[in-house]
């Protein structure tokens, strides 16, 4: 067999090394094109997914500024309907926006804003502040008629000092009468009792309605005190209590009580109501008054019932005979 030569081996190793390093020159290439490629890839679905998270917060901003104008506008609907008398937005007629259809609903994410909620927040608030202001007219009322009365005490003081010791024996028995007037205007009108306020025994009696199978009789009204006699009475009254006769301080106070009850049992509507109220309070206690009575007596006769039982418990044979002449001697 025929060897190779030197020379003939130096270049077959040669071409072997210079083989294996195009090789891995090209590999190592193809390598890095691959690792590019992929890491373009990556950054294009970065970019891709970072565009669909703008888009949705532009989308909810868009939904957000919509439902902002959406309550701007119902509170201005609002207030224009308030001041024009109308009523809540809403309440009738198709149309778009708020009023029409019903509450209008906006999803924004997972939250829901209903405008039915908005208006009974409104309505509520709307209830506080309407307390808040009764409240306040009444302290400023309060201040007002503690005001005057100050004023009027020492407007008589005043007169009291020009007088002689006579007359100022008689204006102060006369204030005196007139204060106790004045004390029993006030004390009927804050409760509430209108009738005893322009001091009407109010004696009203109402009977039925009774019912016989599928017909109704009554209701009758017995003693009911004619709307005349009211006025007639209030035309008395008020003289007395007028602050131009009247020498009490909280003469005025009771002067206005008296025009709102008189203004409230002269009109037929609402004494009919206040009348309807009265009915309806006496019911409920002499109901009250009845449960009450009967606890109170089905109580004594359990205790009357466990006594005579124990006092027999303890007699014995000798308990009937004692009762019997105790029961005689009492």
């Amino acid at each position: 067999m025929r060897r190779l030569r030197p020379r003939s081996t130096r270049f077959i190793n040669f071409v072997i090394v210079a083989s294996f390093l195009i090789n891995a020159s090209l590999t190592f290439n193809l390598g890095n094109r691959y690792i590019c490629l992929a890491e373009g890839d990556n950054l294009e679905g970065d970019e891709d997914f970072l565009a669909e998270i703008l888009a949705e917060q532009a989308r909810e901003d868009e939904e957000l500024a919509g439902m902002e104008a959406e309550v701007r506008e119902y509170e201005a609907m609002k207030a224009r309907q308030s001041s024009a008398g109308g009523g809540m937005p809403g309440g009738g007629g198709g149309g778009s926006g708020v009023g029409g259809g019903g509450p209008k609903m906006y999803n924004m994410g997972g939250g829901t804003t209903n405008f039915s909620k908005i208006e009974a927040d409104l309505r509520r608030k709307e209830a506080e502040n309407a307390k808040k202001k009764v409240a306040e007219d009444e302290v400023n009322a309060s201040h007002e008629a503690e005001r005057i009365r100050l004023k009027r005490e020492a407007a008589f003081e005043a007169e009291l000092k020009k007088m002689n010791d006579e007359q100022r024996r008689k204006a102060q028995r006369q204030k005196a009468k007139d204060a106790k007037i004045v004390k029993r205007v006030l004390k009927a009108h804050k409760a509430g009792r209108h009738y005893e306020t322009l001091g009407i025994r109010n004696l009203e009696l109402q009977l039925g309605p009774f019912y016989f199978f599928n017909f109704s009789f009554g209701p009758w009204t017995l003693f009911r005190v004619k709307t005349k006699d009211i006025k007639r009475v209030y035309r008395n009254l008020a003289r007395t209590v007028h602050p131009d006769k009247n020498r009490d301080g909280r003469a005025e106070e009771a002067f206005h009580a008296l025009e709102e009850s008189a203004e409230i049992l002269t009109d037929e509507k609402k004494r009919s109501d206040y009348d309807k109220r009265i009915i309806a309070t006496r019911r409920r206690r002499n109901r009250y008054a009845m449960e009450s009575a009967y606890g109170v007596s089905r109580l004594a006769w359990n205790r009357s019932v466990s006594t005579l039982r124990l006092v027999k418990r303890i007699l014995g044979p000798f308990s009937t005979p004692i009762l019997v002449v105790t029961a005689l001697i009492i």
